[in-house]
């Protein structure tokens, strides 16, 4: 018990210390840092607090809608944190570089899989609690909660919910890794992958969005009705701790402590079981499966096939050589990580899930075109996040994961701008794409100038999050660092992340006043002037475009530097 309280010491020390010694270059740069998470904290804050009242205000859903809602979110973020932790924590668990230290002293297997397990956790959540935190604040400043239950509600629901979803990660993972000694890994991820698509099509299609307005809105006004529309939530639903934690939420507001206290109960003793299944599951499984062989073949595997006969050095597929290297190269780094593969694959299935969700999606009206804007401006938003999160995990870590071999690119005959184009324009092709097709699925309902004028300031503004994510991936370069999950998780890639919404919600400003003209044109069956659109058009435009240059030129910056 000691060996672990003072490696857990030490590895908090490690955590808070500066990782370079401080010049004037990095004081400069951790200013900004500070500046950036203040600036997004308070943002967030005033965010959140107009973002409830313009519901509340001025679309009228009424407190249970808008709590029923925050469930369908919660859920939704909940499977993301979920997912996210099995592939991050079989990056910390099974290929962290400090295994090798752990592993050859007197340590037993629960204590090193504890270690990694928490190391795990507050590594790739401390910009994630930022954000719970600001949005918390604002939402207790606007329904002017006390401190003492804001404190109770992060501490006693919001920080065990993550944490549920965090242990139920590490527990599937385990699971998996066990199975795959007998059984396919590519079988697993298949199954694995459509247990999560079946999860979501059937907690959709049990508590649809677009029903469920219909349904509640029948009643308006809402007074006195609570517990008549809490009838309405299908009952499976209630058993969910997303339902739990939007539920405990709304009884705060009501001040019925008794019934936000038994949610809570409810949120802590889920996380402490799944804890405890977690480090069962460690104790007996974490170094069967560290030195098990995974059934795996490679001769048979369809990457196999494309590195035998596409990426084979040996047959010349480009006329230009400097293009044949970097881009083969790069291929086979990406397909022989298998976390690699997975992450892409996951994400790919969340873009075709998102395009088939809003290809069905039908703006409800209710005589209301705020609510019509609302929903195609959180579209639109969500758009943006996707191509910000294939950027960030992507992107941001394509030149740190040269590693030490660095020197042999900077040694090569190629300029610096040669080889950053090269390297980032097959990434920055199939990003643009997957925005573009999304772009078109959401706007092509509404006739072709809407989806025209979109579909450029779409392709501007995801331009900007893609080279905003290569340059801070170039100014927060870490070669000694090679898995490319730990690098997507860094201090430095939560910055990126934190730009990347700063400039996101600066784009969805700029057109909400032309997006909310047009549904009201819609509704009142007017004709539209779409020229409306070219002044925020025009702001867009300049804007990414500087921010395109600048965030370049840093990531060509870092490649010029002389790193010892």
């Amino acid at each position: 018990m000691n060996q672990l309280i003072q490696i857990l010491k030490y590895k908090l020390i490690i955590f808070l210390r500066f990782e370079k010694k401080l010049n004037f270059s990095e004081i400069i740069k951790n200013f900004g840092s500070s500046l950036i998470y203040i600036g997004f904290s308070v943002g967030t804050f005033y965010f959140t607090k107009y973002l409830i009242w313009f519901l509340l205000t001025k679309i009228k859903i009424g407190l249970f809608l808008l709590h029923e809602f925050m469930s369908m979110i919660l859920f939704i973020f909940f499977l993301s944190v979920n997912i996210g932790n099995i592939i991050v924590s079989y990056s910390t668990l099974y290929k962290s570089n400090e295994l090798n230290f752990l592993i050859i002293h007197p340590l037993e297997s629960l204590q090193i899989f504890l270690i990694k397990f928490l190391d795990n956790f507050f590594y790739s959540s401390s910009t994630l609690i930022l954000i719970i935190i600001s949005v918390l604040l604002g939402y207790s400043f606007y329904f002017k909660l006390s401190l003492a239950s804001t404190l109770l509600f992060l501490i006693f629901n919001f920080l065990p919910y993550i944490f549920s979803a965090g242990c139920l990660g590490v527990i599937i993972l385990l699971l998996v890794l066990k199975l795959a000694s007998k059984i396919s890994l590519r079988k697993l991820i298949i199954f694995i992958s459509g247990i999560y698509l079946m999860i979501v099509y059937i907690f959709f299609k049990t508590q649809s969005p677009l029903k469920l307005v219909n349904s509640i809105m029948k009643y308006y006004p809402f007074e006195n009705r609570d517990m008549f529309l809490s009838e309405i939530i299908p009952p499976v639903l209630t058993y969910l701790p997303n339902h739990w934690l939007s539920e405990s939420a709304y009884w705060l507001i009501k001040n019925n402590f008794n019934e936000s206290l038994i949610l809570s109960c409810y949120q802590i003793s889920l996380s402490l079981l799944l804890f405890v299944c977690a480090l069962f599951l460690g104790k007996h499984l974490y170094f069967n499966t560290l030195f098990s062989n995974i059934k795996y073949k490679k001769e048979n595997s369809i990457f196999y096939k494309i590195q035998n006969r596409m990426l084979n050095f040996s047959r010349l597929t480009f006329r230009n050589p400097y293009t044949e290297t970097i881009l083969k190269k790069d291929i086979l780094l990406f397909i022989r990580e298998p976390s690699q593969i997975i992450h892409f694959a996951i994400l790919l299935i969340l873009v075709i899930t998102f395009a088939i969700s809003i290809n069905g999606i039908k703006y409800a009206d209710f005589g209301n075109y705020l609510l019509q804007t609302s929903i195609y401006l959180s579209i639109m938003l969500f758009n943006f996040l996707l191509v910000s999160t294939f950027s960030l995990r992507f992107v941001f870590p394509i030149i740190s994961l040269e590693g030490q071999a660095f020197w042999k690119i900077k040694s090569a005959p190629i300029n610096n701008k040669t080889l950053a184009i090269k390297k980032i324009m097959p990434s920055f092709f199939i990003i643009l794409l997957i925005s573009f097709l999304l772009n078109i699925i959401s706007n092509y309902k509404f006739g072709l100038e809407i989806t025209i004028v979109t579909s450029i300031v779409t392709a501007f503004s995801s331009s900007a999050i893609f080279m905003i994510n290569f340059g801070m991936g170039g100014l927060f370069v870490n070669f000694k660092e090679k898995n490319p999950i730990r690098i997507a998780s860094s201090r430095g890639a939560s910055l990126s992340f934190l730009l990347n919404i700063f400039f996101m919600l600066i784009v969805i400003a700029l057109l909400t006043n032309t997006i909310g003209k047009f549904f009201l044109s819609r509704i009142l069956n007017h004709s539209f002037n779409y020229f409306l659109f070219i002044y925020p058009s025009i702001i867009i435009l300049i804007i990414s475009s500087i921010l395109t240059l600048i965030f370049f030129r840093a990531g060509l910056k870092a490649l010029k530097k002389d790193f010892a």
